[in-house]
């Protein structure tokens, strides 16, 4: 077993009116007939919650979802992550943009460039990263810019004391030169952040699940936040970041429960992790409501599947409609009617049935959980056991194909699987849909893609061992 994901629309929506928004949604599902939909995840946009509430309601009419939409709506994890680390810079603002204008200073220049990577070679020997500028509105890559940076510290007092333009420049633009506090504030930044880099890479992913990992990463980067406040050098931007977290996963009755089923039906870890996690969280005395809170909801979704799904149902169904022909039948050939005790057997016979189908996720709970091991596969076990537990395999196949991210689609605007460039920018939408989705059809298969920030680099390795031949 494995995940899919395809791109099936790309399209341009002038008006963003939620329930336009809606509307463009519903028309895409139609088109390609799709009939039930589990959940849609989204970024924080107030017009996507009156886009989701629109769909909920458009879903409720024709019984096309799980409990009406109760759990439809998933909020873009990396999207909340990025907001909560973006406040977090802004307290650090001054080093960060110190550093920040003294690689957009270098990186301006070829000649500048040159005599860095000249300056790296005496002072920084082994380092062979380049320097990388970042968007400041994307967190990751200031990410990216300081921790290469912070590793030319010597590299930069070396440019310092050889280039009077550099010191003249930085200190026309109302800065200074990099100190060694400066430098220290940089790498306590840059350790802080790896965590919450490293989460967004896994929770991003296409081809693997992620949902059954996202709670044990949140509760992480609470703890992270709540040691990071008794850090000095890093609580004005722990508690501007706490401010902003707690604002969505403060509490559990404002999250998406699905992402505590997937931790359950995750064999590894059942109710048992969970408690574990809430211990941490809560502490001893606030466990029991919360578990309880947890696994209402969750037997509440289970039962619907058996609604659903339960071969008791479906028989059920089709046993009343050949009853019903049957008797119709007899009556109008004055037989006999139909024998009362045959009646209730079949009667007690179908609540059999229906208990024994509730009992999956009892008996799922109750057996031991399994070794986290680097072979194990999350989707291979449940296939291998769904014939034991047939409507909750459904329940756990459902669950472990929900994206936690919206960053995954939105990949689609990186350089390395560019669409639009200047020889295609007056394209029709109608068109870039078409190269977008056809696209993502045809390397869909494809897992990697490609790095030329990395190839570059290598390439310049290759021309610098070429000149040496000559």
């Amino acid at each position: 077993m494995e995940i899919k994901k395809k791109v099936l629309s790309f399209s341009s929506q002038e008006s963003h009116r939620g329930v336009d928004i809606g509307k463009m949604v519903e028309k895409c599902l139609t088109e390609w007939e799709i009939e039930n939909v589990f959940t849609i995840s989204v970024d924080n946009a107030s017009a996507n919650d009156v886009a989701i509430d629109f769909l909920k309601k458009s879903f409720q009419n024709s019984n096309k979802c799980l409990l009406n939409g109760k759990w439809m709506h998933i909020r873009c994890i990396a999207h909340i992550l990025n907001l909560v680390v973006q406040d977090g810079i802004k307290k650090v603002d001054k080093a960060v943009e110190i550093v920040r204008w003294a690689v957009k200073w270098i990186r301006q220049s070829p000649s500048r460039i040159h005599k860095f990577i000249e300056f790296a070679k005496v002072a920084n020997p082994g380092i062979t990263k380049h320097l990388k500028r970042d968007v400041p509105t994307r967190w990751n890559s200031t990410y990216h810019m300081l921790e290469i940076a912070q590793a030319y510290e010597k590299t930069f007092e070396r440019y310092d004391l050889e280039e009077f333009d550099f010191r003249y420049e930085i200190e026309n633009a109302g800065l200074s030169i990099p100190s060694s506090s400066d430098w220290e504030r940089v790498r306590n930044v840059c350790h802080f952040l790896k965590p919450f880099h490293d989460v967004t890479l896994r929770i991003s992913g296409t081809l693997y699940v992620t949902s059954n990992t996202c709670i044990e990463d949140i509760y992480s980067i609470r703890t992270l936040l709540d040691d990071a406040i008794f850090d000095s050098s890093l609580c004005d931007i722990a508690l501007a970041m706490k401010v902003k977290f707690d604002k969505y996963f403060g509490d559990i009755e404002k999250m998406n429960l699905l992402l505590y089923f997937a931790l359950i039906l995750d064999p590894r870890n059942k109710v048992k992790y969970l408690v574990i996690l809430l211990e941490d969280r809560y502490g001893e005395k606030g466990v029991e409501a919360k578990k309880k809170y947890i696994m209402d909801s969750m037997y509440e979704l289970y039962n619907d599947y058996i609604r659903i799904h339960s071969p008791s149902s479906t028989s059920s169904t089709a046993e009343s409609t050949t009853s019903s022909s049957i008797l119709g039948k007899r009556q109008n050939s004055d037989l006999m009617a139909p024998n009362p005790p045959l009646r209730n057997k079949l009667r007690e016979k179908m609540k059999t049935n229906i208990v024994e189908s509730i009992g999956e996720l009892e008996k799922y709970l109750q057996e031991s959980v399994e070794d986290d091991s680097e072979m194990f596969s999350i989707l291979d076990w449940w296939k291998v056991n769904s014939p034991r537990f047939s409507v909750l395999s459904l329940m756990a196949r459902d669950v472990f194909a929900i994206p936690v991210s919206t960053v995954a689609s939105e990949s689609v605007f990186s350089t390395s699987r560019r669409v639009l460039d200047p020889f295609r920018s007056s394209l029709t939408p109608k068109i870039v849909e078409s190269l977008i989705c056809t696209q993502d059809w045809i390397r869909g298969s494809i897992s990697d893609t490609i790095d030329y920030e990395k190839d570059w680099e290598e390439n310049q390795q290759i021309d610098k061992e070429l000149s040496k031949m000559k």
